[in-house]
């Protein structure tokens, strides 16, 4: 079976923090790169001296990166964080983008602080035919409605959760 032929994918990893959510789809995207067009964002940590200082989202189509959010005061903020709108264009442009496989990570607070964050998200989840997310876990409920299978990622289980969703994407030997 081709991967022109494999029946879409909706899935949405989530778990605690530090459980290797970000690395999962990173690795998942590098290895599907050299068979098909991947696209989406992803949200890196920023850190300063070892402490996290805010997160930078990524264009995962062209390396556009930008700060998204930082510590600090102001508004719209999430927990200590300031979100800086301007990044919202990076995420929107990379929701928007049509490909093979569109990596969203992810979705979260900081990321519906963008005024079309729903409705590009509700727009890429139904015209891609295969989508990977991460999941915040107060999103859940919301990813499950949007029509993600929740796939709850720990350090034991992460081997073999990678190598599933290689399996269903086609991408092993």
């Amino acid at each position: 079976m081709t991967w022109r032929e494999r029946a879409e994918l909706r899935i949405g990893i989530s778990g605690m923090p530090g459980v290797g959510k970000t690395t999962l789809v990173l690795k998942i995207a590098e290895l599907a790169r050299s068979r098909v067009k991947v696209c989406g964002f992803v949200t890196v940590e920023v850190r300063e001296g070892g402490t996290r200082i805010g997160f930078d989202v990524v264009d995962l189509a062209n390396g556009r990166r930008m700060a998204l959010a930082r510590v600090g005061r102001g508004e719209p903020s999430v927990g200590k964080y300031v979100v800086n709108l301007e990044a919202c264009n990076v995420i929107s442009e990379a929701l928007r983008r049509e490909c093979d496989l569109k990596i969203i990570d992810e979705i979260g607070a900081m990321e519906f602080k963008c005024k079309n964050f729903g409705e590009d998200l509700q727009t890429a989840l139904h015209t891609s035919p295969r989508v990977i997310a991460t999941v915040h876990r107060n999103y859940i409920d919301i990813a499950k409605k949007l029509g993600l299978e929740i796939i709850w990622l720990t350090r034991e289980n992460w081997g073999l959760v990678f190598r599933q969703l290689l399996i269903q994407l086609g991408l092993t030997q």
